[in-house]
């Protein structure tokens, strides 16, 4: 668990000296949000904000096998079908989980 936490703190602080911000949890949910809806950034509102930020955990827990891409809607949003649940599992496990794959999926594009 220690290497997982230095490998954490190693792609916040990347992150951070990057984009000259002080990068946490969500800032990383809503850089993968923009980089996967592809529109770059732009002044979004709060709720924009949330709507980048709940497309980069679907994107996440896809890449972990709890869901399947479905395609886009009219709107132009990808769309998931629940596979596996993530919501039976503890909060601890899930964030377990996105760390692990925001890791995986930063370090592939940094």
């Amino acid at each position: 668990m220690e290497n997982v936490d230095s490998s954490w703190e190693e792609l916040l602080l990347k992150v951070s000296k990057k984009f000259n911000v002080l990068a946490d949890f969500d800032f990383l949910l809503f850089l993968i949000g923009i980089q996967e809806r592809g529109t770059g950034y732009l002044k979004y509102s709060k709720e924009e904000k949330m709507d980048l930020i709940n497309l980069a955990r679907c994107i996440l827990f896809e890449q972990k096998g709890f869901y399947e891409n479905n395609g886009v809607d009219d709107a132009g949003w990808p769309t998931f079908t629940v596979i596996n649940e993530v919501s039976d599992l503890p909060p601890s496990e899930r964030e377990a989980i996105l760390k692990g794959a925001m890791m995986e999926y930063l370090n592939d594009k940094l």
